[in-house]
């Protein structure tokens, strides 16, 4: 009997250290994991990481960025996953990226309906802070996550355009890149050293946002709905997506698979 009873007042103590046994284990996994990512987002490398896209120079790339992705939205990006800067899309070029990802037209179709609304607000609000930098008054403007942005909205209307349920794949990877750019930019506005340097990130987030729309309008057909209008670098005026003969063809070939 006393041999039973010193087995029952045993199992507590191995309980407790089983407990602290895994909790070591954790940490130790804790640790490793978070020198795998130093490993992998070097601090001191950062900088030059994120301006460097196939030996071109993408100046307009945030330097807020941080080396771990921690301060963006929707962290698993171009940049997360390929460790470079793309450049921003000229506005009317279908070249980059080459070719959209299949995605039924009722998907595009729902997914407009559901967000375009939202993310007008956004670009309407974006495009209102230039007046506001001229102005001085740029240190008081929202912060990038105030909700009038609809940094989220933009990120799920580019998953109903360009990925589905099951995968990621490398367009949506970049159209986050450019989403999370528009979303330092802003942060970097409010926190400019002068009306300089907030008309720059200013500039540098209209180019990210027309890249953003750029690919969205290839994807908008007629019977999607209207293409977004993109914004002029220069003003908050909006400027209406280019009509020409060429960009027309090319966008109505990268979709036309899609509206099968």
């Amino acid at each position: 009997m006393m041999m039973s009873a010193d087995i029952k007042m045993q199992q507590p103590s191995s309980a407790v250290g089983s407990i602290s046994t895994r909790r070591q284990w954790y940490q130790r996994c804790s640790l490793a994991a978070a020198g795998a990512a130093m490993t992998a987002f070097p601090r001191s490398a950062a900088a030059e990481r994120l301006v460097e896209y196939q030996g071109e120079a993408n100046g307009g790339a945030s330097r807020s960025r941080r080396a771990d992705n921690s301060n963006v939205v929707f962290v698993q990006d171009h940049y997360y996953i390929f460790g470079t800067a793309p450049p921003f899309i000229p506005p009317g070029d279908t070249s980059y990226p080459e070719k959209l990802p299949f995605v039924p037209s009722k998907q595009r179709v729902e997914a407009l309906a559901k967000y375009r609304p939202r993310v007008q607000r956004g670009i309407d609000l974006l495009a209102s802070l230039r007046g506001e930098i001229e102005a001085g008054r740029y240190p008081a403007v929202l912060g990038a996550e105030a909700p009038e942005y609809s940094i989220r909205p933009f990120g799920l209307l580019a998953a109903g355009f360009l990925g589905s349920e099951t995968t990621v794949n490398n367009e949506l990877y970049l159209a986050r890149w450019y989403i999370n750019e528009i979303f330092l930019d802003i942060n970097d506005i409010k926190a400019a050293p002068s009306k300089e340097a907030a008309l720059a990130s200013h500039s540098n987030a209209i180019k990210a946002l027309n890249s953003l729309l750029g690919m969205l309008n290839r994807a908008i057909t007629s019977k999607v709905g209207d293409p977004f209008e993109l914004l002029s670098s220069s003003s908050s005026s909006p400027t209406p997506p280019p009509e020409t003969a060429t960009g027309s063809a090319t966008q109505e070939s990268t979709v036309a698979v899609q509206e099968s």
